[in-house]
């Protein structure tokens, strides 16, 4: 079976007819008609019932749709795959606490296999690592909003709502759900001085405030480990993303989401003005390897790749020691 009658057979599922199937493809109706006709008689059974409201798939078509597009997607691979050998050089990838959560270390070993000829460097960027001028530092970031600089190309990984984790001796922490004001409403857990203050902003929600600054208690933290120990011991509450209770347990406190609050993005981020050929090229990879969510699972080890995610989720002094300035993957 040839690739073309699959192409032409998706576009005339995808765009609901034959003339807007044809415009698509930059081919005569005539041209689309004649591919599906010898699709047809390959199949020994029509794909579509035409009647003048428009065209419906037949039990064949229906038969038909996934295979053709697990067919077309792995060709595409295919293609995409020798094309990916041509590019060589060296590009260095920072990770944020945190990092795309338990997307991380499938995205970062598939990018490291689909670019054979590429060095990859690794490297943990622990939170007070981070700066407005980071991505002159590393070519691109795996990072939550917000984004460092004014002008960033970004490619999505994942969208998560916001909760905040809160002591369980808080009256806040029996709630179902909490408002921006019910937040507000209580101390949070005081950030280290060395955290950028854009982050610290950010994550105290003054950005959806008017700038309203919360009562901040407790010893300094520094970083998502820290705070959930300063939560648990009843300092004050934090905001984060739903995937905290996942990478760092609940233990003590209760994680309550909130209402009324946009979600948390996390991106690959690289600088506005990278016009490199291989930067573009590890964007679009990498918007291909979130949407197909198959690689996103596989399993295996790689060293140098593992003890970048593992020192994202270790304590700060202990992710210090052992990450070290980089890694080649």
């Amino acid at each position: 079976m040839e690739l073309r009658y699959l192409e032409v057979f998706l576009a005339v599922v995808d765009h609901h007819g034959f003339r807007r199937a044809a415009a698509h493809l930059y081919l005569s109706q005539s041209a689309v008609s004649a591919r599906i006709h010898e699709l047809e008689q390959e199949l020994g059974a029509k794909v579509f019932e035409r009647s003048r409201s428009g065209v419906a798939l037949t039990a064949a078509g229906e038969a038909l749709l996934l295979p053709a597009r697990r067919i077309l997607e792995d060709a595409r691979a295919v293609r995409r795959g020798v094309e990916l050998t041509s590019y060589a050089g060296r590009l260095t990838l920072g990770v944020m606490p945190g990092g795309a959560a338990e997307l991380t270390r499938p995205l970062l070993l598939e990018l490291s296999r689909r670019f054979p000829g590429v060095t990859f460097s690794f490297v943990h960027v622990p939170m007070h690592g981070w700066h407005e001028g980071i991505l002159g530092e590393v070519d691109l970031l795996v990072t939550r909003e917000p984004y460092p600089g004014h002008e960033v190309v970004a490619t999505e990984l994942l969208r998560e709502g916001v909760g905040v984790a809160l002591p369980a001796s808080f009256d806040e922490a029996d709630a179902h759900t909490l408002t921006l004001d019910e937040v507000l409403d209580c101390p949070m857990v005081r950030a280290s001085d060395a955290t950028p203050s854009a982050i610290t902003s950010h994550w105290g929600l003054e950005h959806l405030a008017n700038g309203f600054r919360a009562q901040r208690r407790g010893p300094a933290a520094d970083g998502p480990l820290e705070t959930s120990e300063r939560v648990e011991a009843g300092y004050g509450v934090a905001v984060g993303p739903a995937s905290v209770e996942r990478l760092y347990g609940s233990g003590a406190f209760r994680f309550v989401a909130m209402t009324g609050v946009p979600d948390s993005t996390v991106a690959l981020v690289s600088r506005g003005d990278d016009e490199r050929e291989l930067v573009a090229a590890v964007h679009r990879e990498t918007a291909d390897i979130v949407r197909r969510l198959s690689p996103l699972v596989l399993g295996g080890r790689s060293p140098g790749i593992d003890d970048v995610v593992d020192a994202v989720l270790r304590p700060p002094a202990e992710a210090r020691s052992a990450a070290g300035d980089g890694l080649e993957g």
